[in-house]
């Protein structure tokens, strides 16, 4: 049997041929993760000491460094600081080589399909233009070869922002060292979800609650050979990089010796629907957004961030309108479309640490889409489409065992789960969509400096989407990597 064709009966097996290859690695539909050893070349210290127990994962100390715009408040942030000698460039580049497989079946037939290859390439920087005023770059070139033969990827500018700090000095605050109440952010960012799909350990799959759409069948890899579907013209994900403005801040509380952080964006994008309706037969119709759609976080922490020490605990939302309608004046505009019809999500979220080794986290949202999101589909007797998702994860990074030291491993195991309440086609079964996704994770940092970092990668995921074939059974699938992660 072929490598690629992935059974619970030749699983054992695969992983040890795949770690005796040394090779591994991502996913094609892989998010771009941020690890910047420009950081560390800057201060001269090695990347462990802003990541658990290296890139990407933060630990406490990186996220309250990324929460304070990348700077310490001191002189040495200075992009014209003395010790940051002329040749110093805020520039670095990510990538993963190795081996992935993946396998699909839906109403009895599938496929499967495996090869050596190599991710896109992400180059990345962030850093200080001035005394609090920061920015981040994150371009991703379009390469042909990309995505382990499956696909070329598409070149694009995921993240472009500058962020102004401490704006509360202007209103008299000085605060307290640490406070950092009034961060202004205006560009494309990431949104401040509760558990960054950038900094994951996990690469061969998203978190799914962070993506999923009521009516697109969901898939890890991989398509279904055949799935049933229904428009839904919002695709709205919190996943995804937006363009829009962003009010943050941070604060240590005394109180419960943790920080309280929050988050509010404002969002706007021209790629932020599906289908919409009233194009003219024959012709390529724009799509846009509508409004400003918002989202929102808060977060506070006991003892700690809440990453390696102490506890925490959040709230986040969006709420914003999705475009059902072309403009009928100009069926053909970019970012101009009418109609916008509501949706909303709410969620909270928990991260839990013991013995400064483990770090257990995990979330739950509750999504809502406009019946009338579907009635401009013209799917008959539509309704409000309604979700549950979540997912929890259990982080180890063994510091030391009894007899066996074991710095330098983290592993990982995640469980994703989306549970339908209701079709916004009530023709659908209520179960149609329903996800469960185990994640599994061994990663080794073979190296880390303050120039390079490399580490090797082994992960394995399957899942299963119900009733989505065309028959009404269900999909299931698995992906397996295994590679060499490496930043520089």
């Amino acid at each position: 049997m072929s490598i690629c064709a992935i059974t619970r009966r030749h699983l054992l097996v695969c992983v040890l041929a795949l770690i005796g290859l040394v090779s591994f690695e991502i996913s094609f539909l892989l998010p771009e993760a941020h690890a910047i050893p420009a950081f560390a070349r800057k201060y001269g210290v090695p990347c462990n000491v802003c990541h658990v127990p290296g890139f990407p994962k933060l630990n406490d100390f990186g996220n309250t460094f990324r929460d304070q715009g990348y700077q310490f408040g001191a002189d040495v942030d200075l992009p014209t600081h003395e010790n940051i000698t002329m040749g110093f460039w805020p520039l670095s580049m990510r990538t993963t080589v190795g081996y992935q497989a993946a396998s699909v079946r839906t109403d009895g037939s599938g496929f499967s399909t495996g090869g050596f290859g190599f991710t896109g390439l992400d180059i990345l920087s962030f850093g200080l233009l001035h005394r609090d005023i920061s920015f981040g770059l994150v371009f991703t070139p379009g390469l042909g070869s990309a995505g382990f033969g499956t696909g070329a990827s598409d070149s694009d500018l995921e993240a472009a922002y500058v962020r102004l700090n401490r704006l509360e000095r202007f209103l008299g605050v000085q605060g307290e060292p640490g406070t950092y109440l009034m961060n202004l952010k205006v560009g494309k960012f990431e949104l401040d979800v509760p558990f960054s799909e950038k900094r994951s350990p996990t690469l061969n799959t998203p978190f799914v609650m962070y993506h999923y759409a009521a009516g697109t069948p969901y898939f890890a890899g991989i398509s279904g050979t055949s799935t049933s579907t229904y428009a839904n013209p919002n695709s709205f994900a919190i996943g995804e990089n937006s363009p829009g403005v962003e009010m943050a801040g941070i604060t240590k509380t005394a109180i419960t010796d943790g920080y309280f952080r929050y988050s509010l964006a404002g969002l706007s994008t021209n790629t932020f629907s599906g289908p919409l309706s009233g194009c003219p037969t024959g012709a390529t119709c724009g799509t846009g957004g509508r409004n400003m759609n918002f989202y929102g976080n808060m977060t506070q922490s006991f003892g700690g961030y809440g990453i390696v020490t102490g506890q925490r605990i959040g709230l986040f939302g969006a709420y914003g309108n999705a475009p059902t309608m072309v403009n009928a004046t100009c069926p053909t505009c970019q970012a101009v479309a009418g109609s916008g019809q509501p949706f909303y999500r709410i969620g909270a979220d928990v991260s839990l640490t013991f013995d400064g080794q483990w770090n257990l986290f995990g979330a739950f949202m509750h999504g809502n889409d406009s019946k009338n999101l579907f009635v401009s589909q013209g799917i008959a007797n539509a309704q409000n489409a309604s979700w549950n998702g979540g997912f929890v994860e259990l982080d180890w990074y063994p510091t030391q065992l009894p007899l066996v030291g074991m710095p330098g491993w983290l592993f990982s195991y995640r469980y994703d789960i989306i549970r339908n309440e209701r079709q916004g086609d009530p023709t659908f079964a209520k179960n149609y969509n329903n996800v469960d996704s185990h994640t599994f994770l061994a990663r080794y940092y073979i190296h880390q400096s303050t120039r390079t970092d490399i580490a090797l990668h082994a992960e394995y995921n399957t899942y299963q989407t119900k009733s989505v074939g065309t028959n009404g059974g269900d999909l299931l699938g698995q992906t397996m990597l295994a590679g060499l992660d490496f930043a520089f």
